[in-house]
């Protein structure tokens, strides 16, 4: 009777584990249990119903993969934890070259945004991305968040790439493109 007690709770204990995993399992969050995390806007698919210019494109399910874990859903970034702000970003929305620069090689030093200094450092994802993927990401960001940048295309990218390609550290403001 004591093992068949014991297979009892076992497999309680296994249904009990499964329901709790299924349960935080958060919608937005994860798609499937062993996905890794992924922020989804919640509102994605009311913008892309109503056809607004914010829907997104390709460069949304980027920036969700890559960039929204520090700059936020929002593009407000976090200025307290060294992470500036996307949305109204003169650096963001200007001359292509520089937001192209920092995507493939990163940036590092202090700035000053909006009064609060930032003193953080960005990774570089030029060996995960291809020019195509910056392309839609900076896209989209020079596009979202009430920005109005214009588009950023591959050949931009490849361009900077090159010009860039020795280049083993992350730029500073000073060095930008």
């Amino acid at each position: 009777m004591q093992k068949f007690g014991s297979r009892v709770v076992l497999v309680g204990l296994s249904i009990v584990a499964s329901v709790a995993l299924t349960a935080c399992n958060v919608e937005g969050f994860f798609t499937k249990l062993q996905d890794d995390p992924v922020w989804v806007d919640p509102n994605a698919a009311a913008a892309a119903a109503a056809g607004t210019a914010d829907a997104g494109g390709p460069g949304k399910a980027v920036y969700g993969r890559i960039c929204a874990a520090c700059h936020l859903g929002s593009g407000k970034g976090v200025p307290g934890n060294n992470i500036p702000a996307l949305a109204g970003s003169a650096l963001a929305t200007g001359d292509a070259g520089k937001p192209i620069g920092i995507v493939l090689h990163g940036f590092r030093g202090p700035i000053e945004r909006n009064g609060v200094q930032i003193n953080g450092q960005m990774a570089a994802w030029k060996d995960q991305l291809s020019d195509q993927e910056i392309a839609d990401v900076l896209t989209y960001v020079r596009s979202a968040f009430g920005n109005a940048g214009a588009a950023v295309t591959a050949d931009e990218v490849k361009t900077v790439r090159e010009a860039t390609a020795t280049r083993t550290q992350p730029f500073t403001e000073a060095e930008l493109p």
